[in-house]
């Protein structure tokens, strides 16, 4: 049954995505009325319908073409859809908060668990924004950090956090890190928003899982920068964005912290 929710948050998750690459589109190219108005074309304008608009299904279904002109659409969109699909189906499964049992025809709903997913569905959104907008434009929007910034604050609230400095000492930390990359490169390795991202990072996370997401980024960042060398798809100077890599070591942070936070105890203390 688990299997059949994750399945159908799934979908939920890359309609979430879908809305979340027309609101990119809007940011990046100012159009007023981000949350509203219909969606259209970005070559010929034309007002989109329902059936153009299934997350993943349009797309196939139009073998990545528009309706009516039949100009390419970006395959980055519908990576948007299927990246927030998961990352909404392995918060489920990290905060299983429905509980189905045969006896009842309602399925119970477990209060503080179905509060966590909320939280971090709600930031993990405000991130892949940060994700695909930085790898699309190389910038990081203040809107997007801000309102992670935002929900971030207000979830740990509500969460009734009883380790409140825990949060604070990993923003310090996180907006410090890259302050001092800033001051140290005189503003060639990363940026303002980086900074700010640091800061959201360490509200997120708390200072322990925010080292752990640093390290995943890094690494991760380094392995795929080694590919692209190797593939000659980018030479020592070029410039590639770091937020994507910050995103997704923030995200497996949230989902698999505290597992790899205990693995490396483990290891240093019995290895």
């Amino acid at each position: 049954m688990d299997i059949f929710i994750g399945v159908i948050l799934f979908y939920l998750g890359a309609g979430l995505g879908s809305f979340l690459s027309v609101v990119i589109y809007r940011t990046r190219h100012e159009i007023a009325g981000i949350f509203l108005g219909r969606s259209q074309c970005t070559h010929c304008k034309k007002p989109l319908v329902a059936i153009d608009l299934l997350p993943i299904i349009s797309y196939v279904g139009l073998q990545g073409r528009c309706r009516y002109c039949k100009n390419k659409i970006s395959p980055l969109y519908v990576w948007i859809e299927i990246i927030s699909g998961l990352v909404c189906t392995l918060l489920y499964f990290k905060y299983p908060f429905l509980n189905v049992e045969l006896s009842t025809i309602l399925p119970i709903i477990n209060g503080p668990l179905f509060l966590e997913f909320i939280r971090y569905e709600l930031i993990s959104l405000s991130l892949i924004a940060i994700f695909f907008y930085d790898l699309l434009y190389q910038e990081i929007p203040d809107i997007f950090t801000y309102t992670g910034i935002v929900l971030a604050l207000i979830g740990n609230l509500i969460s009734g956090n009883p380790l409140p400095q825990n949060y604070i000492t990993g923003a310090a930390f996180g907006a410090i890190f890259f302050e001092i990359q800033i001051l140290v490169s005189r503003g060639k390795w990363v940026g303002t928003g980086d900074v700010i991202l640091g800061l959201l990072m360490g509200i997120v996370l708390g200072w322990e899982k925010l080292i752990v997401a640093l390290f995943l980024a890094y690494l991760i960042g380094a392995i795929f920068s080694i590919g692209l060398l190797i593939a000659k798809k980018a030479s020592a100077g070029s410039k590639i964005p770091f937020a994507p890599f910050l995103v997704t070591g923030t995200i497996l942070s949230v989902l698999f912290g505290s597992q790899l936070i205990d693995w490396y105890i483990k290891i240093l203390f019995q290895g």
